[in-house]
């Protein structure tokens, strides 16, 4: 008899603990996910924060808190996750009353890019682990990571050399705004710049001179497509590396920067177009603009999308081009652009084993970049 009212009491407190955990073991918990910071650059590790609540008496033996992010996101401590399309986790613990854990979960920054978390699951078990429980709990965090900026003998060689022309032609462009004085008047002079009152008070042709102004902006232009018939997607992250790393020297000496790139934002869907600025906080905004573009998602035709901003007049502003593509249709570009007497030059990153596959390149002002040297740093 007494084991008859053991085993009822047995299935009466299983049952009863069953409608408990299934009518309460959501009451008083909560859980969300944080990144460490707004922004690392690509290369850098960061922490991702794992914190789950659970502020009632009643203890949850096992719960399972599970969220899918990029596997671009590399986690050492992979838990019990899986990696397919994306990284899966899948993380266990153990909260007893009114008890709050919070995890810091270390990951490296794979690749630049624009990183969301939206919502998480919630798998709790009874008391004797024998049923699960799922809810789904709100989360919302993001994490900009930016391109690390290239780096090679070759190329330290080719900007320098790119930032030697520009500084010097800085003070090359006289601005009509800006008078300094008189002086007589030489042969290669234009009438224009004549002084008449000066001319007659002095008795001899005197002509104004004029200050020097600055160069109103360098423009950067990236073609991110790659016709090639064996893509590289390795490539054209280069070409976008180059153009962080040119962006942040040139603003660094108060020089206005544009940057243009024909991939699609993330969260737009619009081409990558940031406008002349020299102002606090640009070199910010290129950075974020450059980790929303998401070449998977496809890219615009670069003739298409840049023709107003290739047809601006371009004394005052110096172009720079980066391009892997090297196509016919391309090169007509490039060289419809020359014509126009713009001040430009044409950066593409290649390996060594690549054919450059340019005609006239100097008319172009090809510059062949060694793609390996920069990519293993040296």
């Amino acid at each position: 008899m007494l084991i008859i009212w053991i085993g009822l009491g047995a299935v009466l407190l299983f049952a009863a603990q069953a409608w408990i955990y299934s009518h309460y073991w959501e009451k008083g918990l909560s859980a969300e996910l944080l990144f460490s910071r707004e922004s690392a650059v690509e290369g850098e590790e960061c922490l991702l924060l794992e914190r789950v609540e659970n502020r009632k008496l009643l203890p949850l033996p096992m719960l399972k808190v599970k969220f899918q992010v990029s596997r671009n996101l590399r986690f050492s401590d992979e838990g019990d996750g899986a990696v397919t399309d994306k990284y899966y986790r899948n993380d266990i613990l153990s909260l007893g009353p009114r008890q709050r854990v919070t995890r810091k979960i270390p990951f490296l920054c794979g690749a630049r890019g624009y990183y969301r978390i939206r919502g998480l699951d919630l798998v709790a078990a009874d008391l004797f682990l024998t049923r699960e429980m799922i809810a789904e709990a709100e989360a919302d965090t993001t994490l900009y990571v930016y391109p690390r900026p290239a780096a090679g003998v070759e190329l330290n060689t080719a900007l320098q050399k790119l930032n030697g022309e520009i500084l010097a032609k800085r003070h090359m462009l006289e601005d009509p705004f800006e008078y300094r004085g008189i002086r007589e008047y030489a042969a290669f002079d234009e009438m224009k710049t004549i002084n008449w009152k000066a001319t007659a008070r002095m008795g001899e042709l005197m002509v104004n001179m004029r200050n020097f102004t600055s160069l109103r902006a360098v423009r950067i232009f990236l073609n991110l497509e790659d016709s090639g018939i064996l893509k590289n997607d390795r490539l054209v992250e280069l070409c976008i590396s180059i153009a962080v790393r040119f962006a942040g020297e040139l603003l660094g000496q108060g020089i206005r920067v544009a940057v243009y790139a024909n991939g699609r934002d993330v969260l737009t869907g619009e081409p990558m177009k940031m406008q002349p600025s020299a102002a606090p906080g640009h070199m910010e905004s290129i950075n974020r603009a450059f980790a929303r573009l998401d070449l998977e998602k496809g890219v615009y035709p670069f003739g298409e999308v840049f023709e107003r901003e290739l047809e601006e007049e371009g004394k005052d502003i110096a172009t720079l081009f980066l391009s892997v593509d090297r196509s016919a249709a391309f090169q007509e570009l490039i060289r419809h652009f020359a014509g126009s007497g713009a001040d430009f030059s044409w950066m593409c990153p290649l390996f060594p084993r690549m054919e450059g596959l340019v005609e006239d390149a100097e008319k172009l002002h090809f510059i062949r970049l060694n793609a390996e040297e920069m990519l293993n740093g040296k």
